[in-house]
């Protein structure tokens, strides 16, 4: 009897391995697209006519404007990326002329009589699928249905590389306290036998609207498609690494996703990080906010969670020093480990201290180490002249990304002309300093980063400062 218990006990987890789907293809519908992206621009994705389609015909979009969700959770416009929460998918909306694509909601009709006509007969159509080697096949996704029975309507079809045929017609999933757009809802279903071994495969959703006024949200929507087979395999480990886990503010990482087993897609989730490319490996993650960041990594089998990892990443902030002149001398505060002046773009030997003299007008930087991350600042320095045996300076402050204010270092009793000039010598602003003012600011400068020459002058005068555009 012992025996025979070991027996079963092996028949059933093949002695230490799992039975479960083994996904070999799929199709999660990132786009990356807000809204609006015709299906039929998407991932070599194509749409057909199936019958009689009126010039406002619904159309079939690729977007998180109905995102995707795992089952059972509420449908819902672009969300933040989540455990529940899939992003983009294939959906039916209403026609552009008509509003577009809104998610899963529809023009069900019955204005044909003032010339809106809806009449849609559309198959979104999958790339070719290989099947090859692959036998027992079984299809499965996450989906939302309403419309309005069979007249307003999505079916599943299948085309085996010389025909299309009708797959199944799903049924409509719960609204329940889920309106209007209902509630996510997985299904599975056997692709017929001429799937086995069959290079040429196709996947199309189709949807019928007879224009006749009645229907209901949602129309139509999928996410995470499988294709998959049954098999032994081993049991889905996660698995990540991160090329850094102490880092510095405004600085990315590389995470590697080391899982094993069979998953049908995956996902990287990380607080206050910025990451391009979240279902790919290696993937890139950027933090723009310091402290204890985590960055996850989420492995999905039809739509549904089966494992997660994690690992924190320490941010620390980036040192953002002061400059302040005195004269001829720039200082920042003497906080931080280390120090370098920078004159334009060359560092200038021997200036590491807080605190650095200039013989010669010029834009200085100042890179400061507060302990392994780097931070700096710049000055523009001012041109200086003598007038009257008084003696004038002028500097130019960037206040913000379009403004800047020019000083001098006490009333100047004179009017003078200024000019901004960029590289070429083409002059952008003319404006007017008037006498006895000590600051003119200066609006409205929608330049590009670079350098430029400002010129304050009249009949017996002269100060030209130069201005690094940040």
């Amino acid at each position: 009897m012992k025996k025979f218990i070991l027996l079963f006990v092996c028949a059933m987890f093949i002695c230490g391995s799992v039975i479960h789907a083994q996904i070999f293809w799929s199709e999660n519908f990132e786009s990356g697209s807000t809204t609006g992206m015709a299906a039929s621009s998407y991932s070599g994705w194509t749409t057909a006519s199936t019958g009689t389609n009126d010039a406002n015909a619904n159309a079939w979009y690729v977007s998180c404007a109905e995102n995707g969700h795992t089952d059972g959770v509420c449908g819902s416009g672009c969300a933040a990326v989540s455990t529940t929460a899939t992003l983009a998918t294939l959906h039916l909306g209403s026609n552009a002329t008509l509003g577009g694509d809104a998610g899963a909601t529809y023009n069900a009709g019955g204005l044909c009589g003032i010339g809106i006509c809806v009449i849609t007969n559309q198959r979104a159509e999958s790339p070719t699928i290989n099947c090859t080697g692959k036998t027992g096949i079984t299809l499965s996704f996450n989906y939302i249905e309403n419309g309005q029975g069979t007249t307003d309507d999505a079916t599943v079809w299948y085309y085996d590389g010389s025909a299309w045929s009708l797959l199944v017609n799903p049924p409509k999933t719960p609204i329940g306290s889920c309106a209007p757009q209902g509630q996510w809802t997985h299904y599975s279903i056997a692709l017929p036998a001429s799937a086995d071994n069959n290079a040429n495969v196709k996947i199309g959703f189709n949807w019928t609207n007879n224009d006749d006024g009645a229907g209901s949200d949602p129309s139509f929507a999928v996410d995470s498609m499988a294709l998959s087979t049954s098999g032994s395999v081993g049991p889905v480990v996660p698995g990540m690494t991160a090329s850094l886990t102490t880092i510095c503010k405004d600085s990315c990482i590389t995470l590697t996703n080391t899982s094993t087993g069979t998953v049908d897609s995956f996902r990287w989730v990380g607080t206050n990080a910025t990451i391009a490319a979240p279902l790919t490996s290696p993937a890139t993650a950027c933090f723009t906010v310091a402290g204890t960041q985590t960055v996850k990594l989420y492995l999905y089998n039809g739509g549904a969670i089966v494992d997660s990892a994690s690992t924190a990443i320490t941010v620390n902030p980036a040192p953002a020093p002061t400059i302040t002149a005195s004269g001829d001398t720039l200082s920042v505060p003497a906080v931080y480990i280390g120090y370098q002046w920078v004159n334009g773009t060359t560092p200038i030997p021997g200036a590491t201290n807080p605190t650095y003299v200039y013989t010669v007008s010029g834009v200085y930087w100042v890179v400061v180490d507060s302990g392994g991350c780097l931070g700096g600042a710049g000055y523009n320095t001012t041109a200086v002249e003598n007038i009257n045996n008084n003696r004038y300076s002028f500097r130019v402050v960037q206040t913000s990304g379009s403004t800047v204010s020019i000083y001098c270092s006490k009333a100047f009793p004179e009017n003078l002309d200024i000019s901004i000039y960029d590289v070429t010598g083409r002059v952008y602003r003319k404006e007017q300093w008037e006498n006895g003012k000590t600051e003119k600011p200066i609006g409205d400068l929608f330049l590009s980063k670079g350098l430029y020459m400002i010129r304050l002058s009249n009949s017996e005068n002269s100060f030209v400062l130069k201005w690094l555009k940040e």
